[in-house]
């Protein structure tokens, strides 16, 4: 099933000489996109301070202006409450604005009638510490919720039940309860009360029920006072789409730990166009695709292994498959997992272990995983440019791979809008090794054509390349680097590249948007109307356009780019580059790093941060450099008895 609207593009890519890359030849041409008026959806609200969120049928909306939603799930019920706020800490840190969390009807109550919301049970806490510390919060409700949970959430009594997930009476009185309890647990801490939630699913994966079901369920929610802005379903779930009620929103999962061995080579990394890409409700779309803007709730980021699948998920997999969901058309993001945990005794589904890792980008204990960093940094272009990219069309090539095992065939997209936009890439396969490839992007618009230089796209990546990308009215007409980040300072605009990898940034910049150029050990050459810069070292380039506005350009390495974290200190926003996790909390920087007790790190802009520990100082291009030397601290390891532990 089609489900993107197929606008005009085709891309060609022309091969290099050498017999060890795959060849091929193509042209982009976007000559005849055209942009749609987005229609808005029946969901708003405001917060007693003013801020306003909304969504259209493209994508949401924050205080009035375009919004690319990051989200990630946490079970608290399954990671410690005394580890409640670091986790929260560690996620804001990666770039994350809401928490995902389900809530278990069987984790709340057993026996019948006996209710607990206390202790790792208590969502009320959860949910203010995720207010404390400025993250937004969607609650999956249920009544039936899956997550690797006994019945799915159910308690025993109602798993019994022959009428259970539709509209039977007694059902719905039983689930009825349930949503008073939660109505009276997170009682205003809705956004338009000035509290963090703002989002609620109903049901999980309902593709085989009654559409009606899911219109009585929020009903049912909304008279036991849950009342977000903004109402979910999963996207294979059966309802019934003209009401506008409720958002379906997508999953897809690489690794599969329903599968054996966690699954083969997947479609994920084809820019498909499927809305659900799981093997159990491929192609089971029941809406129309356009009435809705297009959402993850379940981008799988890890998955759950089993006692009989087991699997090791890479990290650079994981991130192709979300600049595959970045550029076929998602405008909103949401993990599962993002931060694993552990099973309550009794409550795991059958087959499966009591750890509920997922191998997720913060593990079951709050170990940070290699993956972390590696989304981050698509995180930082989501916050940083997702404004623009939301707003765009997605532009399918002429003849899309559509065989993932195809290792030779480049995968590519564009989004697209006023004749600026982005390609994304694809040179990853789960499961499927991948070779480099040469490669040379022609771009038609309609007044004019952009040639990026030949160059070699490493296996195993999936960049971003921007073109007709207006900085501070500066106009940068290709780049081979991938945007990255963007940091004001007192009226200059900062603008961090991620480099490629093994590739020389170039810069192609439109002559008439620049007043003064500093492009001090860069190579300049003039070809028509651009300057085109290019540099191995790749130094700041310092620009002014014609009204005065500064613009800086400044590139990164990859692992420059995995250890860059973005902080608010003194309502300053911080660029800081460490090998140390760093979150911020109570307005420090807390870093912490393993087997290691010198600490350096870079931070943009000058004179951000005051360190009251002793550190040596130095400065280097836009860069403070920190030093700071601590003393080891070796956790001592005492074993007891095994009796006295009974």
């Amino acid at each position: 099933m089609n489900v993107l609207k197929k606008i005009g593009l085709t891309l060609t890519f022309m091969a290099g000489f050498s017999s060890t890359y795959a060849q091929e030849r193509a042209v982009l041409d976007m000559t005849k996109v055209q942009n749609a008026t987005p229609t808005r959806l029946p969901m708003q609200g405001s917060n007693p301070s003013g801020n306003r969120l909304a969504a259209n049928n493209q994508y949401f909306i924050k205080n009035g202006e375009p919004w690319y939603p990051l989200m990630g799930e946490i079970h608290y019920n399954r990671v410690h409450p005394q580890d409640w706020e670091e986790a929260l800490l560690k996620m804001k840190s990666g770039g994350l604005g809401i928490v995902a969390t389900y809530v278990f009807w069987n984790e709340h109550e057993a026996p019948k009638g006996t209710w607990d919301w206390e202790n790792g049970r208590n969502l009320r806490r959860f949910v203010e510490l995720c207010g404390k510390h400025g993250l937004y919060v969607w609650l999956r409700i249920g009544p039936w919720s899956h997550g690797e949970q006994l019945y799915g959430g159910h308690p025993d009594w109602i798993n019994s039940m022959k009428g259970k997930r539709s509209n039977d009476s007694a059902y719905l009185a039983e689930s009825s309860r349930f949503f008073q309890q939660i109505g009276t647990q997170t009682s205003g801490l809705y956004f338009k009360n000035g509290g963090p939630i703002i989002g609620v699913q109903l049901e999980n994966e309902y593709a085989s029920g009654q559409a009606e079901h899911i219109s009585t369920l929020k009903k049912m929610a909304l008279s036991s006072k849950i009342e977000p802005v903004f109402w979910s379903v999963t996207a294979n779930t059966v309802f019934d789409d003209t009401k506008e009620e409720v958002i379906p929103l997508q999953g897809g999962y690489p690794y599969r730990g329903w599968e054996k061995d966690g699954g083969k080579a997947t479609k994920d990394f084809l820019y498909g166009n499927d809305q659900w890409i799981m093997t159990d409700a491929l192609g089971k779309v029941f809406y129309d695709t356009n009435r809705f803007p297009k959402g993850m709730c379940e981008q799988g980021c890890g998955s759950q292994v089993t006692y009989a699948n087991r699997f090791v998920v890479e990290p650079h997999i994981v991130e192709a498959h979300l600049q595959n969901q970045m550029g076929r058309g998602m405008n909103m993001m949401g993990y599962y997992m993002f931060h694993g945990g552990t099973q309550s005794p009794g409550l795991k589904e059958p087959g499966c272990p009591e750890n509920y890792d997922f191998q997720a980008p913060i593990s079951e204990f709050g170990y940070l995983r290699p993956s972390y960093k590696y989304l981050k940094i698509l995180h930082h272009f989501a916050n940083d440019f997702g404004k623009e990219l939301v707003q765009m069309r997605v532009v399918e090539a002429h003849n899309p791979l559509r065989d993932e095992l195809n290792t030779e065939k480049l995968r590519y997209i564009g989004r697209v809008k006023d004749n600026h936009g982005f390609v994304f890439l694809c040179n990853a396969q789960v499961r499927v090794p991948m070779p480099d490839k040469q490669v040379s992007l022609q771009i038609k618009l309609p007044n004019e054509t952009i040639n990026f230089p030949t160059f070699t796209l490493k296996g195993e990546t999936s960049p971003i390349l921007p073109f007709n990308l207006n900085l501070n009215g500066i106009l940068v007409k290709y780049a081979l680097a991938q945007p990255f980040a963007k940091v004001e300072n007192e009226g200059n605009l900062m603008v961090f590249f991620q480099k490629l990898n093994g590739v020389e940034p170039q810069v192609a910049l439109d002559k008439t948007t620049i007043q003064e150029m500093k492009s001090a050990g860069w190579a300049l050459r003039s070809e028509g109307g651009l300057d085109v810069v290019s540099s191995s070292k790749s130094t700041a380039i310092e620009l002014k356009n014609e009204q005065g506005k500064r613009v800086t350009l400044v590139f990164l390495t990859r692992t420059e780019a995995e250890n860059a974290w973005r902080v608010n200190l003194n309502e300053k926003q911080v660029l800081v580059l460490s090998e140390a996790d760093i979150f911020l909390k109570n307005s420090q920087l807390e870093m912490r790093q393993l087997n290691k007790n010198t600490f350096d790190l870079k931070v943009y802009p000058a004179n951000a941060l005051t360190l009251a520990v002793p550190h040596k100082k130095s400065l280097s291009s836009i860069w403070d450099n920190y030093t700071v030397n601590v003393s080891q601290k070796k956790p001592a390891l005492r074993i007891k008895n095994w009796q006295q532990m009974k």
